[in-house]
C-alpha cells in the first residue's frame, strides 16, 4: 500500500526582502492563505498549407512568471503590512522587491522578483478585518 508524500502547508512563509546589498528578509506578518504564482506559456501558432491531417500546428514562445496570491489577517500598524516599511508602502513605491516563499520542513524556496499589483483590506462585520493581494512576477520564479 502507497504513502501519500503530501504535505501540511502549516508552517509556510512569505517574505520580502529590504534591497539591501546583503538582503534580509522579513515574514509577512499573519498571512492565512497564500497561492503560488500559476506560470504560463504562449503559444505560437505556426500552421501552414502543409501541416499533416490539416491539424493546427504550435510552436512555444514567451513564458510568465504569473501573480502570487496571499491573503491574512489586516495589520495596518504591522511593520510588514504598513504603508512606511510594509506591503502598503511596497505598493506605493511602484517596484519591484525581491519575495520568498519559503516551505515548512525544508522542502524549498520559491524566490521570485515583483511588484504588488493588488492590495484589499476588508472589514466585515462579524469577523476580523482581512486584507488580500497579489504580487505580479517579473522574470523567472527559481525554486531551490
Amino acid at each position: 500500500m502507497a504513502i501519500s508524500n503530501a504535505f501540511w502547508a502549516y508552517g509556510t512563509k512569505l517574505q520580502i526582502g529590504d534591497g539591501a546589498t546583503s538582503e534580509n528578509f522579513a515574514d509577512i506578518a499573519e498571512l492565512t492563505d497564500v497561492n503560488p504564482p500559476a506560470m504560463t506559456k504562449d503559444s505560437i501558432e505556426v500552421t501552414n498549407y502543409g501541416s499533416p491531417d490539416r491539424f493546427r500546428e504550435y510552436i512555444a514562445g514567451l513564458k510568465d512568471g504569473g501573480s502570487l496570491s496571499a491573503e491574512g489577517n489586516w495589520l495596518p500598524n504591522n511593520a510588514t503590512q504598513d504603508e512606511n516599511t510594509g506591503l502598503l508602502e511596497s505598493f506605493n513605491d511602484d517596484s519591484n522587491h525581491n519575495w520568498k516563499l519559503v516551505l515548512p520542513d525544508g522542502l524549498g524556496t520559491l524566490s521570485m522578483t515583483g511588484h504588488i499589483n493588488a492590495f484589499t483590506p476588508t472589514t466585515p462585520l462579524a469577523m476580523q478585518a482581512k486584507l488580500a493581494f497579489s504580487i505580479k512576477i517579473s522574470g523567472k520564479p527559481l525554486f531551490v
